[in-house]
């Protein structure tokens, strides 16, 4: 169904219909946090186009686009041989959950996504799947669509969510090779069968002719050739009779959110929607909101790393975000409001109360005007150990060098800062490519070829419309019916939970809709909270039962 003319992706307008727009909405700028993110459609000329954004800090960086010499960003202006159309490779393989064996059929392989008019290929997607053996008839399928643009689904897959998980590190980072990975306990197969498909310009997937990547490297053309690969897939497995659900962490939040909507208005409907480190709107990170909603996920920061007054560090996480919500919304908000207009009293409490709950100085809170971004904590907080915290998850700290200086044989090129690094995503993704790789080849039997765009280099300029939330609030008015689990997490500098909580509130949703489908949880974790051993249980079992309650009634 995919149709390419002049460099455009025709799909929606093939079918007649319009799509509800998905957008990298509210991530960028996250008051000074390094996420990379794209700006909004608010903040950047209509169809303006942007360059792959870093979604995950050290997860993705610039895409593509390079020149016709480069050895690993994928050029959309060079010519490339054809991906060949082989079936996907299947193994049977067996894992114990609950206590119980099951028995499961593993595949990886490649989906042509083909021309609806001339049946031509245009892109082959690659792409992992897990289906219990025996499973009967409307067992629940779950799609996991990846993150930002150039950020491979193998991070929910073989990061925690999928029958066989890496075996990290004590300290919680991938460690030294050679790596390893061991049955997970805590994967969904019990509850659905799973699938773990890369959008074009992620792991092995890419534009059948190089030049056709941009029609797929923007809104339209993502959720389009997203929905031709469910609907292909659930065609081939005859599973469209299956419950289905759909899950997308980072901007693929939008990416799912999009997804909903424009498969249900191409009938093929979805019972259930799984947002990780949801996108926020732009309202929630607009002007001094930003501050506000960003604020309790400072305190939460200040109170893991032990910063705050004994009283505070002595309450539990709950508590302490409880407090933090109430400063944020209350008093926080209206100095905020007020701003010079405080008089001296209110302006020395507000200072004094800011302080004594993120842990930094006064001084730093007065010289910030009482707005201090996630970059200026994360590099205040722990100053005097020369300590940094990590943006994607605030637990984990680094030393980070000061700026080069002249003399000490530097030739004295001086005074610029490093660049920040996010020692969480370096602990990460350091050696998690190259245990996949090995777990494709040793375990499922699969030999890629190309390179395997893990993060980064496989997306060129990426042109980003709508917003999230509007995607979210259009796959509901489409589907009344629809479910959704919202996971947030404590640590995640780049998406604060409050900003998330923020978004949730002001969602354009019916009463129905707001008082009965939609779950959300809370998790003492960082940006992927299935790479924490202790949310990953919480978080498989939340997810199960979640399918559960979405699927109460339905033959399993």
């Amino acid at each position: 169904m995919v149709q390419n003319r002049r460099g455009q992706l025709a799909l929606a307008i093939l079918l007649g219909v319009s799509v509800c727009a998905w957008g990298q909405g509210g991530r960028s700028g996250r008051a000074g946090a390094q996420s990379a993110r794209p700006q909004t459609p608010e903040q950047q000329a209509p169809g303006a186009q942007q360059q792959a954004p870093a979604g995950r800090g050290g997860r993705g960086a610039a895409g593509g686009g390079g020149a016709s010499n480069e050895f690993y960003n994928y050029d959309p202006n060079a010519p490339a041989g054809p991906i060949p159309d082989v079936p996907p490779v299947e193994t049977h393989q067996k894992i114990t959950l609950n206590g119980e064996t099951v028995a499961y059929t593993a595949g990886a392989g490649y989906m042509p996504l083909r021309n609806a008019t001339t049946g031509q290929s245009e892109a082959h997607l690659f792409f992992t799947y897990y289906s219990k053996d025996n499973g009967g008839a409307g067992r629940p399928v779950m799609f996991f669509v990846g993150g930002a643009p150039g950020v491979a689904a193998s991070w929910q897959e073989f990061g925690g969510l999928g029958p066989k998980r890496m075996k990290w590190a004590s300290d919680g980072s991938v460690g030294m090779p050679p790596y390893a990975w061991a049955d997970n306990p805590h994967t969904l197969l019990a509850a659905a069968d799973l699938v773990f498909v890369n959008p074009v310009g992620t792991a092995f997937s890419r534009p059948d002719t190089p030049s056709h990547g941009p029609t797929f490297w923007n809104t339209t053309g993502d959720v389009a050739s997203m929905g031709e690969f469910v609907r292909s897939f659930l065609a081939l497995h005859n599973l469209r009779n299956s419950p289905l659900f759909l899950a997308g962490e980072d901007f693929g939040t939008g990416r799912a959110a999009g997804l909903a909507a424009y498969l249900t208005e191409h009938d093929v409907p979805v019972s259930g929607l799984v947002l990780l480190s949801m996108s926020m709107s732009p309202d929630a990170t607009a002007g001094d909101a930003q501050y506000m909603t960003l604020l309790p996920s400072l305190v939460m920061a200040a109170w893991h790393q032990k910063k705050l007054a004994p009283e505070f560090n002595s309450m539990s996480a709950e508590q302490i975000a409880g407090r933090a919500r109430q400063f944020a919304s209350r008093e926080y908000l209206h100095a905020l409001y007020k701003g010079d207009r405080m008089s001296p009293e209110e302006r020395t409490k507000a200072v004094t109360d800011l302080a004594r709950l993120t842990g930094l100085s006064k001084a730093v809170v007065v010289n910030n005007e009482l707005r201090v971004s996630a970059e200026r904590f994360n590099s205040e907080l722990l100053r005097e150990n020369r300590l940094v915290l990590s943006t994607s998850d605030s637990r984990v700290t680094g030393y980070q060098p000061s700026p080069a200086v002249g003399g000490r044989g530097r030739g004295g090129f001086g005074g610029s800062a490093a660049p920040p690094i996010d020692f969480n995503l370096s602990n990460l993704a350091g050696g998690f490519e190259t245990a996949y790789d090995s777990y494709l080849q040793g375990e499922l039997g699969f030999k890629g070829s190309g390179v395997f765009y893990l993060s980064s280099g496989g997306v060129g300029s990426y042109t980003a419309t709508g917003s999230d939330d509007a995607s979210l609030a259009g796959a509901f008015a489409r589907n009344p019916k629809l479910r959704l689990f919202v996971a947030m997490n404590y640590y995640d500098l780049t998406a604060p939970f409050y900003a998330a909580e923020f978004t949730m509130a002001h969602l354009n949703v019916s009463p129905e809709v707001r008082s009965h489908n939609i779950t959300v949880a809370h998790f003492e974790a960082g940006q992927m909270p299935y790479v924490d051993n202790k949310s990953l249980a919480t978080l498989g079992g939340d997810l199960a039962e979640f399918v559960k309650g979405a699927t109460a009634g339905a033959g399993r």
